[in-house]
């Protein structure tokens, strides 16, 4: 998403000429790839949901003198844990229901090549355990297999949108995998830290999408611009990219005007807020007592103001940690504590991991706590052993150790 086709009067015989933008940041991750490049040291590249760290991938390997043999990508959190392994490292016939035939992994298929392994972080221990394993011996053993394979030659790079320093100090990265992947650590920026590309990438994805339904390029009003460039994009260009796809789809005429921007791009009211004069803004305090004391589900009090974005992710992170300092820690009792079923649990983990708004919860646990609960939750890979009691008659403590903003956007 940080590249596609070439810039004018930009060479067009290198891969990294297929990065649009002219910012700083750009030209900062235009040179840090083409070094990554020159070796065959590991590469992390972290950075927001949506930025491209898939595509720098990409490039690395194309600027590579590996760049003639395979790449292959897989994404860690889309595969189960139960299928990861055979996918990585492959299989013998009979080692389980469907094995028919021996099938080699990706690492094997990538030999000489690259594998590109995005949302490494996400990876269950046991499968930290096996890559740090071949990421020191560069041995494959096959599932159901009884002995190691042939050395396999490829160059491991890897991605993720969480930040892996605070996953080891919560044990729930492996400290010895992280430095073995982070041997080259690129940052890749999000599309907010750099708006001078912001017009050069919309117009580039609007004229891909006309060319691809047949239909002459719309010209684009200044304020429209104006109004891209002032948003913070929290989906980054994978957002940018969707708007742009959008408009071709919806064009009505050859000139995209502001009104035909989502709400909150252009700044307008929605339908439901422009009916009646939106009401102030309910502190973040407020929302945790109408769940806390008003019995109000988060589901209600929370998720559909959150996704107009309001309250913000900072102020979400507020509420959790206010939860988890009256749960002593434990993600079950916040889901309870909440007015979520049971059941929620899962759904409420994934929502927080989704918009990055998960808080560690070990600094709220007392020490006698962790040595009875050891894996608390879904966030350290494990069951939740949850010997906390109910806290759902507790008196909330006046104020805690983070201020709640209230007006800051994400």
């Amino acid at each position: 998403m940080l590249f596609s086709a070439p810039q004018h009067r930009r060479r067009v015989n290198h891969p990294a000429d297929n990065i649009i933008g002219v910012s700083a940041a750009v030209k900062k991750i235009r040179a840090e790839l083409d070094c990554a490049a020159r070796s065959d040291a590991k590469v992390l590249l972290t950075g927001e949901s949506g930025v491209g760290k898939d595509i720098a991938a990409r490039v690395i390997h194309q600027l590579s003198a590996r760049s003639h043999m395979p790449f292959v990508a897989i994404n860690c959190v889309s595969v189960p844990d139960s299928l990861l392994e055979a996918e990585l490292f492959g299989h013998v016939r009979g080692s389980f229901t469907g094995a028919y035939r021996d099938r080699p992994g990706l690492f094997e298929t990538a030999h000489k090549g690259t594998v590109f392994l995005d949302e490494v972080c996400e990876m269950s221990p046991r499968m930290q355990a096996l890559l740090l394993r071949f990421l020191e011996t560069g041995e494959i053993q096959r599932v159901g297999s009884d002995r190691a394979q042939s050395r396999i030659d490829v160059r491991v790079l890897a991605a993720t949108n969480r930040d892996p320093e605070q996953l080891v100090a919560d044990k729930i990265f492996r400290a010895d995998l992280y430095y073995r992947l982070n041997v080259i650590d690129i940052r890749v920026p999000s599309l907010r830290a750099r708006p001078e590309d912001v017009s050069l990438l919309f117009e580039h994805f609007l004229r891909g999408y006309a060319s691809a339904r047949g239909i002459a390029e719309p010209t684009v009003a200044p304020d429209v611009i104006a109004a891209l460039v002032a948003f913070e994009w929290p989906g980054n260009i994978r957002q940018l990219k969707n708007v742009a796809e959008r408009l071709i789809v919806r064009a009505q005429n050859s000139r995209i005007s502001l009104a035909d921007l989502p709400p909150e791009i252009a700044g307008r009211p929605r339908a439901a807020e422009a009916v009646a004069a939106p009401a102030e803004r309910a502190p973040v305090e407020e929302i945790f007592d109408r769940m806390v004391k008003n019995r109000e589900s988060f589901w209600s009090a929370v998720y559909p103001a959150f996704m107009t974005r309001d309250p913000t992710r900072d102020d979400l992170r507020f509420i959790i940690r206010r939860g988890l300092h009256e749960t002593a820690g434990s993600y079950k009792m916040l889901v309870e504590l909440l007015n979520m079923r049971p059941n929620d649990y899962k759904r409420f983990l994934n929502f927080l991991r989704k918009h990055e708004c998960h808080v560690p919860f070990a600094r709220f646990r007392s020490a006698e706590l962790r040595r009875r609960a050891p894996q608390d939750d879904e966030f350290s890979g494990g069951a939740l052993i949850d010997p906390t009691s109910s806290v759902l008659d507790r008196q909330l403590p006046a104020s805690d150790d983070m201020r709640a903003t209230g007006t800051g956007r994400r």
